[in-house]
């Protein structure tokens, strides 16, 4: 009986230091635009936020709010941070690794709920039992990201040979049934990007679409109208699916670049304007 208390009494101490990390964590995440110069980032806050998370882990594994906000950590030093080709390969590498072991948690406590195969179990399937599971979206989703930005680094070709785009999709896919508002419809925006990106490869990625992408997109922009990321996504995808539509994607890079940023996301929609500009000078606009 005291072998068990003592033993539960650690377990205590470990899940509260584990929460006070993952605050540590979230304050420098909130200051991660901290002497940023554009759409770069200096790494030290992010630095410190993905130490805060992974110590969180340690001490609290199964917590998979630390596992999603380190996977958000990892894919945002990656994408702002990083100053090398080689750097990004290397961080993102860690983002598959920290979410593969962040799926494996998900995928202990799904069957714990009577879903034993996982990887047999359609998205609808995995959403509806997923959705009982705090943070689970959020691991989904940042994980697709973060194949994302592996595939992005590597080669789009290279990324599918590996099933980078089906991953992808059926995780953002999953993400998207349980929440479609999460980072301001980011599922729908990370499967809109996904199918317009996506290299066609017969009996591989017959699935992408263009006509899906715009309206994927569209769904996320309905979620969150002032999205900068989703605005450009959506404008290319726009001018990929039909040229004619090159006029509205235009107005849409031009209000992009006008708007003020949003101080939460000052470097994420920074990028974003830099984007912009860089399709108008592509376009000839």
């Amino acid at each position: 009986m005291l072998k068990q208390s003592l033993v539960t009494a650690v377990a205590f101490m470990l899940a509260v230091s584990a929460v006070a990390q993952v605050s540590e964590g979230d304050q420098h995440w909130a200051a991660r635009a901290e002497g940023h110069e554009g759409g770069h980032a200096k790494a030290a806050q992010v630095d410190a936020a993905i130490a805060a998370y992974q110590r969180a882990v340690a001490q609290n594994p199964n917590d998979l709010e630390a596992r999603w906000k380190l996977l958000r950590a990892i894919r945002f030093k990656g994408t702002y941070a990083a100053t090398s080709a080689g750097e990004k390969k290397a961080i993102f590498d860690q983002g598959k690794r920290a979410g593969s072991e962040a799926l494996a948690v998900i995928d202990r406590q799904l069957a714990a709920k009577g879903l034993q195969s996982v990887s047999k179990a359609t998205e609808k399937q995995v959403a509806d039992v997923a959705r009982a599971l705090p943070g689970a979206a959020e691991v989904y989703f940042w994980d697709a990201v973060n194949w994302g930005e592996w595939a992005l680094v590597y080669g789009k070709l290279a990324a599918v040979r590996q099933g980078a785009a089906d991953r992808i999709r059926r995780e953002a896919t999953i993400a998207m049934s349980i929440d479609p508002k999460l980072e301001g419809g980011g599922p729908a925006r990370v499967l809109g990007r996904l199918h317009d990106q996506t290299p066609h490869v017969p009996f591989i990625t017959g699935w992408a679409s263009k006509r899906d992408a715009v309206r994927l997109l569209n769904d996320s922009i309905r979620i969150d109208p002032t999205n900068k990321i989703t605005r450009v996504f959506l404008a290319e995808a726009m001018v990929d699916n039909d040229s004619d539509t090159a006029p509205q994607a235009i107005q849409m890079l031009k209000e992009v670049i006008a708007a003020p940023n949003d101080p939460q996301y000052e470097v994420e929609q920074a990028t974003a304007v830099e984007d912009a500009r860089a399709l108008l000078r592509k376009w000839g606009a």
